[in-house]
């Protein structure tokens, strides 16, 4: 299971850091602002989770891997974007990637994020459910703070819910026979709904412009 966790936790650290990354694209970031969204996005989440678990150093701050795997992708994203493509930058298909990767990373992080809290506090069902979501929406939300941008937690279309949803299956399925499938079963969970909603423009109900009131 270690094993598993690592490797779902590195997918989210360079899906989010590709996100960060672009979002510094979009904003027209040189490579050192590009390089603290990639980080703040990838690590972020992360390190509120093992706050919250009381891991100090955060184990994203206590392994080099983490910080060099972000720097890489920081720097292959900032190539792709400097090179003769540039005029391309953020159109239709970097909108795609900057989702697809968004997606990636609310996943992989929701999963990590309950297991973790899973094998520390397996009778608190719901700290699990909302660590799951803390370390998958926590990124995003420093990365938007920090580039001037309302958080996209508080008005993408179907967002945390994801996340939230998630949790549940992974909790419901580790308590149950399927066990071994949790982490697989919430990953999919979270993705496949997030990218429909991302498909069809699915939203959570807002408050619309009152009408007229008719004398």
């Amino acid at each position: 299971m270690d094993i598993i966790w690592y490797i779902f936790d590195m997918i989210g650290t360079i899906a989010f850091a590709v996100s960060g990354a672009l979002v510094g694209v979009a904003r027209k970031m040189d490579i050192f602002g590009m390089t603290v969204l990639a980080l703040a996005t990838a690590i972020g989440g992360g390190i509120v989770r093992d706050v919250l678990l009381g891991y100090f150093p955060p184990n994203s701050l206590r392994n080099v891997v983490y910080v060099t795997v972000v720097l890489v992708v920081t720097v292959i994203v900032f190539l792709i974007y400097n090179s003769r493509y540039r005029k391309h930058a953020m159109g239709p298909r970097s909108r795609a990637s900057y989702l697809l990767a968004d997606a990636l990373g609310l996943a992989s992080f929701t999963v990590t994020g309950a297991s973790a809290g899973f094998k520390l506090y397996p009778e608190l069902p719901i700290f699990i459910v909302l660590l799951g979501t803390i370390t998958a929406v926590g990124g995003g939300i420093i990365r938007d703070m920090l580039a001037q941008r309302i958080p996209s937690v508080l008005k993408e279309d179907v967002y945390a819910l994801p996340s939230i949803i998630g949790g549940i299956v992974y909790y419901l399925m580790v308590t149950s026979s399927w066990d071994s499938m949790a982490v697989y079963g919430a990953f999919t969970v979270v993705l496949v709904i997030r990218l429909l909603a991302i498909k069809y423009n699915w939203s959570l109900p807002k408050v619309g412009k009152s009408k007229p009131v008719a004398k």
